[in-house]
């Protein structure tokens, strides 16, 4: 059973799933050679293969215009551990196959559709990231620009220090 914007399609389906947890722009290896990971959460893709062709070919062409729509995405009710996830993702890509038998039938089948959830599906909230004892920001009132800092013994503490632009002396 496939369900897609609340309406059910009577398939079998083999559903593959992974789990892409990304990190943000700023994520890096910093000046005192630590990685720096910010996490922006863990984002559901689906690998989605019919398992047996629809021989309804109208049937077929209608999931086929739905998930080849262009739109930002679709409301899909997925498997995930032991129940269901519902996720509203984008379509990333729809092939399938033209077969045409000796008698002269000519039918589509092999559909597949990759997803990519729109929003993570796990994320961590700042008072998460404060409870596992690293605070967000350094605690320091005025940083420079171009100060680096270390997250040491439970606090951060400058690493290195740069002065301001307007105080340089040529």
């Amino acid at each position: 059973m496939l369900t897609i914007d609340g309406i059910q399609y009577d398939v079998k389906c083999e559903v593959k799933r992974t789990a892409n947890v990304t990190s943000s722009d700023i994520s890096g290896i910093m000046l005192d050679k630590n990685y720096f990971n910010d996490v922006t959460g863990t984002y559901m893709s689906y690998q989605v293969t019919l398992k047996y062709p629809l021989y309804d070919q109208n049937k077929y062409a209608e999931l086929y215009e739905v998930l080849t729509a262009p739109v930002d995405g679709h409301v899909f009710v997925m498997p995930y551990n032991q129940g269901v996830l519902t996720v509203t993702a984008r379509i990333a890509t729809v092939p399938d196959v033209r077969t045409e038998l000796d008698s002269g039938r000519k039918y589509w089948e092999a559909l597949q559709f990759q997803i990519v959830a729109n929003h993570p599906t796990r994320a961590m909230s700042l008072g998460q990231v404060i409870a596992r004892g690293r605070a967000p920001v350094p605690d320091i009132s005025q940083p420079n620009e171009g100060d680096t800092y270390s997250w040491v013994e439970g606090r951060w503490s400058k690493t290195a220090e740069y002065p301001d632009a307007d105080e340089i002396a040529y």
